[in-house]
């Protein structure tokens, strides 16, 4: 586990061990390939017959502060505006679409750009889309598909980036579907414009969202009613899409979230792109809550980068380590992110799905440490549940475990876990030279 400056000195006492770590991430044997593998078959095995919502989303790393020491023919390249230096993550998160809960990943990628690279720029708009950057969205639609075969139904939910023409053609079939953010009014078959087509349409409900304002901007909490309309619509196929064998158009869904009665920049309005069908108020809704879900995957890249594990300020001096180190540290912000938001109602994520029997059973041994003597003290939820976890969790990470006191957050949860991986290290060791120890 990570400690919070990403620094591999910090996590380690003593200097055998620091070496080790480095050894690990400088390996050329462990491989990049070989630790995403791993972390996707073990999402494989939790998928059988449900209903999955696929959350994709690529966020840069961006390494510049460590631009004299890193080195440079190491996995890395210009980042957003070509003159920082980092690379670039596409995570394909897995959540089960009925209890939200989260499973894994069924994808991840990581690559790097090439400085002054000839291929990109306006030239790449009439490529063939496995020549482009963005057919990384693709790639990990049908990567998915085929590992998650035994799914009883997969849906794709996506940014404006994911707003692509080839994807609907070449990854949708009838239990596979797209809820993607439109980033372009399109032209239709019959020579009309989408977002025109859809505003046209009569307001089929609406529904109010709570905003928080950021203090930064001087603005007011406010209260958004959105009004949403939707229309079935025929898209036709792009100029620039070269590809024979791709349809001229495509029939899709369109629903539209507007808000009213306000002008500011930050005005929401939503125009989503979806294959569900979408024939009243409620499956437009069903639609928008998809999209929503979106912040899930937002979060993760936030404890990753920034309130946890600190991904850029990494001192390592390698981009291959360091993307390594990115993907050993996806397991473990998905960890905490799944005790984050335990739940102890019927749709609460069975704890065998985040801890492994051994590491459970190193669990009831720290509870029975960190109960207090007063019933305050005590861990007041479901023995083996995921809230049970987390309070154990938490405590190491340093919360009291008084109700009265703020609910632990994801510094503290990932400062439990790293303690926690520590213990059960040791734990485990324990176990290996005295069978008869912790298992009583």
């Amino acid at each position: 586990m990570i400690g919070r400056s990403s620094s591999v000195r910090q996590c380690f006492a003593d200097r055998a061990s620091q070496k080790g770590c480095y050894r690990f991430l400088n390996n050329a044997k462990v491989s990049e390939a070989g630790l995403i593998e791993e972390m996707t078959q073990r999402c494989s095995r939790l998928i059988n017959n449900r209903h999955l919502i696929i959350i994709q989303d690529t966020s840069s790393f961006n390494l510049n502060t460590h631009y004299y020491r890193i080195k440079k023919e190491s996995g890395i390249g210009p980042v957003e505006d070509n003159f920082h230096l980092g690379f670039f993550m596409h995570a394909s998160l897995v959540m089960d679409a009925f209890t939200e809960n989260m499973l894994g990943f069924s994808d991840v990628r990581f690559w790097h750009r090439i400085y002054d690279d000839p291929e990109r720029g306006n030239k790449t708009k009439y490529l063939p889309i496995e020549q482009k950057e963005s057919f990384k969205w693709i790639a990990s639609c049908e990567k998915t598909k085929e590992k998650f075969a035994n799914a009883q139904s997969i849906t794709f939910v996506e940014d404006r980036d994911g707003d692509i023409y080839e994807q609907f053609a070449r990854v949708h079939d009838n239990k596979t579907h797209f809820v993607i953010r439109s980033c372009k009014d399109r032209k239709l078959s019959d020579g009309t414009k989408l977002y025109t087509a859809v505003h046209e349409q009569k307001v089929c409900g609406s529904y109010q969202v709570k905003l928080t304002a950021d203090p930064r901007n001087k603005k007011a909490n406010r209260t958004a009613l959105l009004h949403v309309r939707y229309k079935k619509a025929l898209l036709k196929k792009p100029d620039y899409c070269l590809n024979q064998s791709i349809k001229n158009s495509l029939s899709i869904n369109i629903v539209e979230a507007e808000e009213q009665n306000y002008t500011g920049h930050d005005k929401i309005c939503w125009r989503l792109l979806t294959t569900h069908a979408v024939n009243c108020f409620e499956d437009a809704m069903n639609v928008i809550e998809y999209y929503r879900k979106r912040w899930y995957i937002e979060q993760m890249f936030r404890l990753l980068k920034k309130q946890g594990f600190e991904m850029e300020a990494s001192q390592l001096e390698s981009g291959w380590a360091i993307r390594k180190l990115v993907a050993l540290a996806l397991n473990a912000t998905l960890r905490i992110l799944q005790l984050m938001y335990a739940t102890e109602d019927e749709n609460a994520q069975p704890i065998d799905e985040v801890f492994t029997k051994q590491e459970q059973q190193c669990l009831r041994q720290l509870n029975k440490q960190l109960i207090g003597k007063t019933q305050k003290l005590s861990n007041p939820y479901k023995h083996q549940s995921m809230l049970w976890a987390k309070w154990i969790v938490a405590r190491l990470g340093g919360w009291k475990g008084y109700n009265s006191q703020r609910r632990a957050g994801p510094i503290t949860l990932k400062r439990g876990m790293d303690n926690f991986v520590q213990i059960f290290n040791g734990w485990c060791l324990a176990l290996k030279l005295y069978e008869d120890v912790g298992t009583q």
